[in-house]
């Protein structure tokens, strides 16, 4: 999703992926601390539903958020973002469309059968928040979720509650008057595209004198090489392209790295419970997806700890040390005893006395 701001002015436009909600909540709450009239300006053909809902909340908690505003189209996630505030406008010529939520799955049945108990969930969900809005029945808001799309233009958007007010278009058009229900998704979507064409990067307000070189804070904050506030605005702009470059490929390089490290822990995991007798080899596939998943931690739960046949340990060695060491003391004098082990000299005089004094005789040469 393409985010940008505009003094007062959230402007969302574009499909809602994976970590946008996140995105979306860090940029609004940045607002938050200069503006207490936000204006979330939308434009989206819908995506995922869980970053969706985190769209929607930060709107709803916000007391900062004054209105949401449709440019174009609320489609999907985007028609059930617009519930999240009172005050929502729409311009005469755009759409709102409302379905059923739909997601891919795989895996064995228990897996399909809980993603299909996840969907119900979130539909249930959307049927609750439309009811309240639009102050419809259950069996009326249930029939917009039987697996079809349903299309509303602005003026029925307004009489259903869905928006406040009908507001007219930000940007010239020379769209032909169509019905969206007959037309394709894309097509639809594809048409009001035309809306990120417009210019809101001209402040109503201008904070920064446009003589100020700019350039120098770029170049201290990304530390770039080989530039100055002096150098053209082409080579700082390819100095800034090559500092991105460069943090991508330091990301490959990393994210490479963290894998290759995980294959190799997947590997000396199984390789053990191949050895344990975990589990045969033709099943080593099906642990090695689990890893690949959901990481190492997951897999080891999943085969538990390897456990084989306990064996004695070998202490032959030892105990051929211990031989080949009384042999050598056999011929130490009463001095290399003094020297080398000056404790087993005392226990000879309290355990082999006999041996103590032939030694101790030998030194000071006693009868």
């Amino acid at each position: 999703m393409i985010l940008k701001t505009n003094e007062n002015e959230l402007i969302a436009y574009g499909t809602i992926w994976s970590g946008d909600g996140q995105y979306f909540v860090s940029v609004l709450s940045r607002l938050e601390k200069e503006y207490d009239d936000i204006t979330i300006r939308l434009h989206t053909y819908g995506g995922s539903v869980f970053d969706g809902n985190l769209i929607y909340n930060a709107c709803n908690k916000s007391d900062k958020v004054d209105k949401i505003v449709v440019d174009g189209i609320s489609a999907s996630m985007g028609s059930i973002i617009i519930l999240s505030h009172k005050k929502t406008e729409m311009v005469e010529n755009g759409y709102v469309m409302i379905h059923a939520p739909s997601s891919g799955s795989y895996g064995n049945a228990k897996d399909h059968e809980s993603s299909a108990k996840l969907l119900k969930m979130v539909e249930k969900n959307f049927i609750v928040k439309l009811m309240a809005r639009t102050g419809k029945s259950k069996s009326e808001v249930e029939k917009w979720m039987d697996g079809s799309d349903y299309w509303f233009d602005a003026e029925e958007c307004l009489a259903l509650g869905l928006i406040s007010k009908i507001i007219p278009a930000r940007v010239d058009t020379v769209l032909p008057v169509v019905d969206p229900s007959n037309m394709e998704k894309e097509e639809v979507y594809n048409m009001y595209a035309s809306l990120l064409t417009a210019d809101f990067s001209v402040p109503k307000k201008p904070k920064i004198n446009p003589k100020t070189n700019m350039k120098q804070p770029l170049i201290t904050a990304l530390a770039l090489v080989g530039v100055t506030a002096q150098s053209s605005d082409t080579a700082v702009i390819e100095a800034v392209q090559k500092h991105i470059q460069k943090l991508q490929e330091e990301r490959d390089k990393a994210v490479n790295a963290l894998k290759a490290q995980t294959e190799t822990q997947i590997k000396t995991v199984l390789d053990q419970h191949i050895t344990a007798g975990s589990f045969e080899e033709k099943d080593r596939e099906t642990y090695e997806k689990i890893g690949r998943t959901s990481g190492i931690e997951a897999l080891q739960t999943v085969l538990g700890i390897p456990t084989s046949k306990s064996t004695a340990p070998d202490i032959s060695g030892m105990i051929k040390n211990d031989k080949s060491d009384d042999s050598v003391r056999a011929n130490w004098t009463f001095d290399d005893w003094q020297k080398k082990d000056k404790k087993g000299l005392e226990a000879m005089a309290e355990k082999d006395p006999a041996k103590f004094n032939r030694l101790f005789n030998a030194k000071y040469k006693k009868d």
